[in-house]
């Protein structure tokens, strides 16, 4: 095999790939960690094919990996969106997810055309869901924003950096405090990390939206509210930084508007404080003095 790769959940990417090998009966090789990915997305080869290969070892995580796909594959089929088909593998303890490799190249510039290609995809995603806890979405945005998520969105390194992420927290676990679930709600198909990284383009045209991990069922606005907010860290053509933030954020009723914004700036604070980037951290820090100001 080549190189190990990345490691999720403690196991080296060559290990993993022996698992999968022998439960498969396929010999897949180890071609490296994908550029940017930072929950172990791994390239691999077999079959004839090139793959990207995730894997997770928690049975929480399962859960949803496998709810990931299935939403991500109603995506792909009936939305008629440019993602890569998938399959789950169950073996040993694991759960592997195996994907298509998808052509093109991140997209650096949001053209006025590619924003016009994703709001097209929005629109084919709305009410494509369904999901037998109502509430699930509502309660678990609360849930982050007042207590924060199961290894992600922590509060408490927000609450130990320095004054200013320590009052920044405090202010989401306030307005987290003043939400009810029936301000928040849908019933549509949500990438949940839909930034420019994780699109990728072929000769200016949108080819393919890539990491399907948060998939789930919910209210499709928050990606607008995401794409809009991670538009500000590339190119864009004129006016259409202003399209995506009336469009994912001035346009949202209140409620869900600070609901969203909040969830992302605590998203967007938490991993470069644990990841020890400054810039990053003076960035969003400066971002949610202008986004989420003290009532």
């Amino acid at each position: 095999m080549a190189a190990d790769g990345k490691q999720s959940a403690g196991v080296s990417a060559a290990a993993a790939v022996s698992v999968l090998s022998e439960a498969l009966g396929v010999e897949y090789v180890v071609i490296g960690p994908l550029a940017g990915g930072e929950t172990g997305a791994t390239e691999v080869s077999g079959d004839g094919h090139r793959h990207v290969l995730k894997w997770d070892l928690d049975p929480d995580n399962q859960v949803r990996r496998r709810e990931g796909v299935v939403l991500a594959e109603r995506l792909r089929t009936e939305a008629a969106w440019p993602c890569p088909e998938q399959q789950v593998i169950e073996a040993d303890d694991y759960v592997f997810v195996l994907q298509e490799f998808m052509r093109g190249q991140t997209i650096s510039h949001l053209s006025r055309g590619l924003v016009e290609s994703l709001s097209a995809l929005h629109d084919r995603r709305l009410q494509l869901s369904v999901d037998d806890r109502p509430n699930r979405w509502a309660n678990d945005m609360i849930e982050i924003l007042v207590e924060g998520g199961n290894g992600y969105c922590l509060h408490q390194s927000l609450r130990d950096f320095d004054s200013r992420t320590r009052r920044v927290v405090e202010r989401i676990e306030e307005l987290g405090r003043s939400l009810k679930p029936s301000d928040l709600g849908g019933t549509d198909v949500v990438h949940g990390d839909l930034h420019p990284g994780n699109l990728l383009e072929v000769d200016g045209q949108l080819s393919a939206v890539i990491d399907m991990d948060y998939t789930r069922a919910g209210d499709a606005d928050f990606d607008l509210t995401m794409l809009a907010l991670t538009s500000l860290g590339v190119g864009a053509d004129r006016g259409v930084r202003g399209l995506l933030y009336d469009r994912g954020v001035h346009s949202l009723p209140d409620p869900k508007r600070r609901a969203y914004v909040g969830n992302l700036l605590l998203r967007f604070l938490d991993w470069p404080i644990r990841k020890n980037r400054p810039q990053e951290i003076e960035f969003w820090l400066t971002e949610a003095d202008r986004l989420l100001p003290a009532e």
